[in-house]
């Protein structure tokens, strides 16, 4: 591997209701709220000051999630973003394309017990078990439509021995 990169620090999913998406991620799947944004002037403001535009939540190992409100882009910075990377001046550096879904790493032996707590929750679920290496998967909709996956496969070990057998 050419790059020696640990794994996912941070997601962020864009959400039409910061309260909505905050009971659903924070209180309904308790991962606990670790800072708050407000965003004024085109400026992310972290003092606690005005409404909340972003919100990150710890997920576990090195990972947070981010809930982050649309922004409404000037006809300028919307020029901007058009414009290849390494010109951007303004800071939308942090602003990206289509998401389709992403997975969060559970241990297997808790693959049956988190189904049975999401189903517990009323959380719509699709569950594939492979009997295989490749691991289980449980897929739901958080409450803004972002598709998310709770993954069993192990990619530290599945991959290591595709890289010099490190795992």
């Amino acid at each position: 591997m050419k790059l020696q990169v640990e794994g996912v620090s941070e997601l962020v999913l864009e959400v039409q209701s910061m309260e909505r998406a905050v009971s659903f991620w924070s209180d309904k799947l308790g991962f606990p709220i670790v800072d708050q944004w407000s965003y004024n002037n085109g400026q992310f403001d972290t003092s606690g000051a005005g409404s909340v535009w972003a919100t990150w939540l710890y997920v576990g190992g090195n990972t947070r999630l981010g809930l982050w409100l649309p922004r409404n882009f000037s006809e300028e910075q919307l020029k901007t973003r058009q414009s290849p990377i390494s010109e951007w001046k303004n800071g939308l550096y942090d602003e990206g394309g289509i998401h389709v879904h992403f997975a969060l790493y559970i241990k297997p032996e808790l693959f049956e017990g988190t189904v049975s707590l999401m189903k517990s929750m009323d959380i719509d679920l699709l569950v594939s078990v492979k009997e295989n290496h490749e691991g289980s998967n449980l897929y739901f909709k958080d409450t803004e439509g972002n598709i998310v996956e709770f993954y069993t496969k192990n990619m530290r070990k599945e991959y290591g021995r595709h890289i010099g057998g490190r795992s």
